[in-house]
């Protein structure tokens, strides 16, 4: 991922952050930090940004494009499950336990893409208790969302 963010682009990701359920109660310090640690990188249409089954530490929050949720049915085929847009956002399980993805991530269009590392988001909000909690909810709300399709 390529390290550096301009300013036009650190006020759309702060925008972007702030609109995140689980981030919207931290303080505008913690917002800014994780700002100036996103990393990005551009994707063109078709490639894959994660793939089922690799392991991943990372929250991805998609900045421009949109990208497509794969869920693999058996050993040739992949059902599209979602299709995510900007601000949306990916792989927050990883924030909370080591995990492996749980689909194929793919970009539908020319997409950049925000990561945040699993120990940048950790020292930053250890201090927020409510935004882990929030987090934590998300992520049984999707498990369960999951288990019921």
């Amino acid at each position: 991922m390529e390290k550096y963010l301009s300013e036009q682009e650190k006020n759309q990701a702060r925008s972007l952050l702030k609109n995140i359920d689980f981030l919207k109660g931290l303080p505008e310090a913690e917002i800014e930090l994780l700002a100036n640690s996103l990393e990005k990188k551009a994707f063109k249409p078709g490639q894959t940004i994660v793939f089922q089954g690799e392991i991943s530490s990372k929250l991805y929050v998609i900045c421009e494009g949109s990208v497509s949720v794969l869920v693999r049915v058996d050993k040739d085929n992949k059902k599209k499950v979602a299709e995510l847009k900007p601000g949306d956002y990916f792989g927050e399980i990883s924030l909370i336990e080591p995990t492996t993805a749980g689909a194929t991530v793919r970009s539908e269009s020319a997409s950049v893409i925000c990561a945040i590392s699993c120990d940048t988001f950790k020292k930053i909000v250890e201090k927020d208790p409510v935004a882990l909690e929030t987090l934590k909810r998300k992520i049984a709300d999707r498990k369960e969302a999951s288990k019921a399709k």
